[in-house]
This record gives structure tokens, sequence and C-alpha cells, in this order.
């Protein structure tokens, strides 16, 4: 088997082990040189940055890695994330807040997209905090997707607030809040409403939101003005299509529902 000389790193070994099988030699070879220049650096942000902007015409083997933070990432995404990782380590975390900040800033997309995935990973602590939830404000629907969606961090570190906001968002592009990690443990009185109202607001502009809307609302948790119009928005949205009518049926017999749909 190949041999991934990676001396003094966080990186675990079964995820050494994982690359040592699936990357070529050039490959292993360069991550190895590139591991080892972060370490002995002096300028981590810039050194990361360069080496990261090479990484997607570097690495073209398929990864599939057994450790479950990295295991929906593509080979490049993976390899950035763990030099990241590299040049985290031996820092205060006043010092890796300002570098995850500094490479988020410096990032392309698709290194922005590799950072997002990658955060439960690297930063446990949840330094990058701020920086995670300035970036649940961009445009990009594929950026915003890879902080939203089946991202441990989201559930880990987000206050209540910006995770309202981030799944209204969600709603809002169309993504299905379904793979929001465990948003059924974060759920609230305001979230119920906001996505409620949301629900209101999308059936008098004959639009369809997303049938993973109703995973966000709690009908004894609906305020004054929403909770005389769950039955006559629950019948519109029933008749819209299957697969709200699918996730209503659910919806009316998990909170034990008397409503006449029709």
């Amino acid at each position: 088997m190949i041999k991934l000389n990676i001396p003094n790193t966080t990186i675990a070994i079964n995820i050494q082990q994982d690359l040592c099988i699936q990357l070529s030699q050039a490959e292993v070879n360069w991550f190895t040189v590139a591991i080892e220049s972060l370490i002995k650096s002096q300028d981590k942000i810039n050194d990361l940055l360069d080496l990261s902007a090479v990484v997607n015409r570097t690495f073209i083997s398929p990864v599939k890695l057994s450790n479950l933070f990295l295991s929906t990432s593509t080979s490049a995404e993976i390899i950035r994330i763990l030099l990241i990782k590299i040049a985290l380590h031996g820092l205060t975390q006043s010092e890796q807040g300002l570098l995850l900040k500094n490479y988020y800033r410096g990032a392309d997309s698709s290194e922005k997209i590799a950072w997002l995935k990658g955060l439960f990973y690297v930063d446990k602590q949840g330094v990058a905090l701020n920086t995670a939830i300035s970036a649940s404000r961009c445009n990009s629907l594929a950026e915003f997707s890879a902080l939203a969606l089946n991202n441990d961090y989201v559930i880990q570190h987000f206050p209540e607030l910006n995770f309202n906001q981030l799944v209204l968002k969600s709603l809002f592009m169309g993504l299905d809040i379904s793979c929001i990690r465990a948003l059924s443990s974060r759920l609230n009185a305001r979230l119920t409403n906001m996505c409620f109202s949301f629900a209101i607001e999308q059936a008098l502009a004959n639009r369809i939101p997303s049938e993973s809307i109703w995973l966000a609302i709690i009908p004894d948790d609906l305020n004054d003005e929403n909770l005389p119009l769950l039955t006559q928005y629950l019948n519109h949205f029933y008749q819209q299509n299957d697969n709200h009518k699918e996730v209503l049926t659910w919806f009316i017999d998990h909170y034990q529902l008397k409503l006449i749909i029709r």
C-alpha cells in the first residue's frame, strides 16, 4: 500500500488509510509535500490558499471515506478540508477563527463549498460561527446548500434566530428541509409561525412551497392569528399535489388533528 507520510498531524488514521488506498502515487506525493509545507509555514493563510487553488486540477481520483463527517464530499473537497485541518493545527482558538474567516473570504466558490461542508469536522468549537452565519446570507444556491443541508455544524452551533432564518431561507430557495440535520430537535414556536405564514404567502401567490415545510410546523405553537387558518390551508395544500398530500397525511396523523380534509 502507498505510504502517506504525514507526521504530527490531526488527520485520523482511518482517513489516512482510505486516502492511501484510493489516491494515486502522484496525488499522495503532492498531498504529503503540501501538508509538510503547511506544518512549517510562517504564513499559513496565504500558503493554504495557494495550495487550495490547485487542488481541483491535482486530485482526480474518486475518493470515498469511511469517516462520516466527510462521506458526502468530492475528492477535491476532502483534500481542501484536510488542508484546512492541518493549517489549524497548533493555533489558538482566536487564531483558528481568523484563519477560517480569511480562508472563506479569499476562497472561490468551489473552495467555499468545501469549507462549508467541512465546518463540523474542522471547527468543533464553533470559532468560525460568525463567519458561517454570514455565509448563510449568500445568494449562491450551491454554497447555501452546502451549509444548510446535511451539515451538523448548523444544528450544533447556530443560535435559534439564525437557525430559524436558515430554515426559512431554505424553503424560500425551494430546498427540502428534511435534509437539515436534526431539524425536529430545533423546532420552536417562532419557526412554526414563520413557516406557516410563508406557506400562506405562497398560497396567496399561487405558488407551492416544498412539502417539507410541514416538518417545521407544530400546530400547538401556532399563534392566535395563524391557528384559525390551519384547516383552510391544510385543505388547500392537500389538493395541490401528491407530495403535499402524503406529508399532510402524516402531519394530521402525527399531531392527532381532528380535521376534515376534502
